[in-house]
Parts: C-alpha cells; structure tokens; sequence
C-alpha cells in the first residue's frame, strides 16, 4: 500500500544549517623535551625530524664558538632555530652579528621576520625600517620588508576586519536524504514510499559566506568580536529543499594572561540564527555560548565550548508539523589540535549534544567524535601559494526518548551515523582559491525509513579578505 502523507515533515538536505563543532585531537608523535623548552611556535621542520635538527644546532653552535664573526655559520645556526620554533635562539644569534655587520639589510631582515612571528611587532618594524634604511637595497628584500610593513600595519590596528566567500555547485546522490528502498514497515505493516520521499539525485548551486570584525579596546586583555556566516543553496529540480540560512553572534573575549594564564583565552557570544525553507521561515534561534582557548605548547592546542539555544521551528508547505520541534538545544564539545610538522596537523573532536523538543519522538540525546587531518604542500603547477588537502571521518550515536508511534509503537528511534568527507584547496593567489570537495554520509536506523546514504561532490571558487 501507498505511505499516507502522516505528519509532512518532509527529510531536511543531508547538509547541516548550523555551524559545526570542534574536535578533540589525536596526538601521533611527541617533541622531546630539550627541543619543547625552547620553542616559542611551532616548528617548521618539513620532513627532517626535530631531533637532526638539534644535532645539527649542537655542531653549528660548536662553530660558531671558535669562529664568533662567521656570518654563514650564524645564519645557518639562526634558520635551523627558528625552523626548530626556537625564535628567541635565532634572535640572540643575529643580534650579536650586528656586532660585526651593522646595518646589514638581510640582517635587518631577518631579525623583522623573526620578531614579527614571535608577535612583536614594534620591534619587527623598527629592524624592517632599519633594512629600508641602509643603502643599496636588494630589490627582492625591499619588496620582502614593505609585504611585512603592510602586515603590520593591520595587525596593529584595532579593528580588525575579515571574511570569506565561496560560491560553486553539488552534486549529491541522495540529496533529499530519503531511504533507497521504496517499500518500508511502519507498525509491522508494509508500506510504499512515493517518488518524493525515497532517495533521489539532484544538483544545486550554493553560495556560503562569513564576515568578522574584532576590535581590541583600551583595557588590558579585552577585546571585543561579531560577526556573521549565511548559506544558500537552489536546487535543479527538488524546490522543497530550496534553503537560506544565517547566524550571527557577538560578544567579549577575555585574555587571560593578565591573570597569569599566558595563551589561554575565554569568550561569551550572545547567538542568533535563522533558515528559510521554500521561501519559508523554518527555525529562528537565539541563545549564549562560552568558548575557552588554550595554546598549551607551540604545537598543541586546546579548545572547548559550551552552548545554548532556544530553537522556534515554524510549519512550512511540505513540512506541516515542524514546530513539534520546538525546544531547547544543548551542545558541549572538546577538541584538540597537534602540529606534527609545520605543514600536517592533526585535529580531532569529541561532542555531545540534547534537544527537547515539544514531543518526546523528536527530543534526542547525540554523542560522537571525530578526527581529521590537514596537510600543506608545494603547488604542483607553478609556484604560487602551497596547496592544501584535509580529511575527516566522523561517527555519531543517537537515541530519541519516546517511540513514533506513527512508526513503532514499541521502540524508539536509534541512528548510528558516519561521515567522510574530503577537501582539496588550490590557491590561484593568496586570496582566490578553487575549493573541491567530496563527502560520504551513512545513517543506520531501526527505523528504516529514516535509514539513507549521501554521496556528494561540490566545486567552488572562494576569495577572502
């Protein structure tokens, strides 16, 4: 027999319309001791490990020892430092070579570049200013020291604004996220499916963006950030997943070095968001969120957040009874962040999530976690900006409190949910990037009309600035 057209709440696009959350990292290699306490960022040491560079220091240092006015040697010694995160080592060593090459531009230089990664950036400015200075300047250090002068420019400014926009097209081989068997059980009886909610193919052009803007005040340690992030996707031939969604937020965030917690910082955003289904209003949500951030070493990172929202779902054309989802959402995550070498890092998450909904079938508690890497390399046309490549997988569970008793009276609903998702960056220039994407969803239920594979496949070119 024909499924009856029961509640209208028609599947939503295998995409997700809120933003997603952070991981909990994996650690895979560990920095020795010696090389860890003399880092002041992370380290730069592409395929050679750490711990040649540290010999090669030790026979340079022994070098430098009997020969103090070798400029080779020092330099040699100072790029292997800060190719170890030592930038404090590398400073000491050029600083003491303006004892026997003052003005020197490429020391000049060097030292800017040093003291501009550490973050200093007054210091920075007055060694470019001093390359600039000296007479008879390579061309290619003075293009060098003004694309610094610039970047100092804006980082000492206190309003800092940035942003992002891509636009491409998708592919996506379930994209109503409908089940691929047309024939279903609901109570124990066999029902069949209609065209539009069984599993079908469609494109759609998508446009996503995001601003933000940060201003840093008079008092030590606060600063103040907003900002905004939409998405909108048309659909070829599915109109009832037509989308438009945007959040925005806003709050203070609070450096805690002034407390004596050196590289950690929290943050409280007032949260608002809102989607447009068919041209309808579907959700509009407000609520708070804390966000805590520690860079624990030069290589690894620790964040966490806490959030809530109070969720108002309207009834659109194919979705009659979407305010049933109404309720207040909770969601907490971890994640870690380690830098095995400077151009691979790895990032992983942990997070939970609850909703209470107005019914019980729809209020569900999720709990899963995710690991995902990211690795930089050489172009390999041309030699513009290095390309970059990342893969995630993911895994969730979720369990909703009371049966549909549409569905089965006698069980409520269980998914088990997995991704993989993969991601090629290729830089025209330093703002304009051609971005590919390919993505694998699996939801396993025992409801099996809620059970559905995705595969999708996205091509888009995203500027930011």
């Amino acid at each position: 027999m024909l499924l009856p057209k029961s509640r209208g709440i028609a599947p939503i696009p295998a995409y997700s319309l809120s933003l997603a959350l952070a991981a909990l990292c994996l650690t895979v290699t560990t920095v020795p001791a010696a090389a860890q306490q003399s880092q002041n960022v992370a380290p730069r040491a592409g395929t050679t490990s750490l711990e040649q560079i540290e010999a090669q220091r030790r026979q340079l240092f022994a070098r430098m020892m009997e020969a103090p006015d070798d400029l080779d040697t020092a330099f040699e010694y100072a790029a292997l430092s800060s190719q170890a995160g030592d930038l404090e080592g590398a400073i000491s060593t050029l600083e003491r070579m303006l004892i026997y090459a003052p003005g020197l531009p490429r020391l000049q230089l060097e030292l800017g570049v040093l003291y501009y990664r550490l973050g200093a950036y007054e210091t920075a400015r007055q060694y470019f200013d001093g390359a600039k200075a000296a007479g008879d300047v390579p061309p290619e250090v003075a293009t060098k020291v003004d694309q610094y002068l610039a970047a100092i420019d804006q980082k000492s400014d206190p309003s800092q604004f940035s942003g992002m926009l891509r636009a491409g097209l998708r592919y996506q081989s379930n994209a109503n996220a409908g089940p691929g068997n047309s024939t279903v059980t609901l109570n124990g009886l066999s029902y069949t499916l209609d065209n539009l909610s069984v599993a079908g193919e469609d494109y759609n052009a998508f446009v996503n963006g995001a601003v933000r803007y940060r201003y840093d005040t008079d008092i030590q340690g606060l600063a103040l950030e907003a900002g905004i992030s939409g998405y909108a996707a048309g659909y070829r031939d599915r109109d009832m997943l037509n989308t438009a969604a945007a959040e925005a937020y806003a709050g203070p965030v609070f450096d805690l070095g002034r407390f004596g917690l050196d590289d950690r910082s929290v943050s409280v955003m007032l949260l608002t968001s809102g989607v447009l289904i068919e041209g309808d209003r579907y959700l509009a949500s407000a609520g708070i969120s804390t966000n805590f951030d520690w860079q624990v070493t030069p290589v690894d990172s620790l964040s966490a957040s806490l959030q809530y929202r109070y969720e108002d779902y309207s009834n659109t054309k194919s979705r009659k009874t979407a305010e049933l989802q109404s309720g207040d959402r909770f969601d907490a995550q971890v994640s870690w962040s380690h830098n095995v070498t400077a151009d691979f890092s790895l990032t992983g998450r942990l997070l939970t999530s609850r909703r209470d909904a107005e019914t019980g079938y729809l209020s569900s508690t999720e709990v899963g976690g995710a690991i995902s890497g990211t690795y930089r390399y050489a172009a390999l046309i041309g030699d513009g900006p290095a390309w970059i490549v990342g893969l995630e997988a993911a895994v969730a569970g979720r369990s909703y409190d009371d049966p549909d008793t549409m569905i089965n009276s006698g069980e409520s609903q269980r998914d088990t949910e997995f991704s993989l998702n993969l991601k090629q960056i290729t830089p025209f220039t330093e703002r304009v990037a051609l971005v590919a994407e390919a993505g694998y969803r699996k939801v396993w239920s025992n409801y099996d009309i809620k059970s559905f594979d995705n595969i999708s496949v996205s091509i888009g070119i995203q500027s930011a600035f």
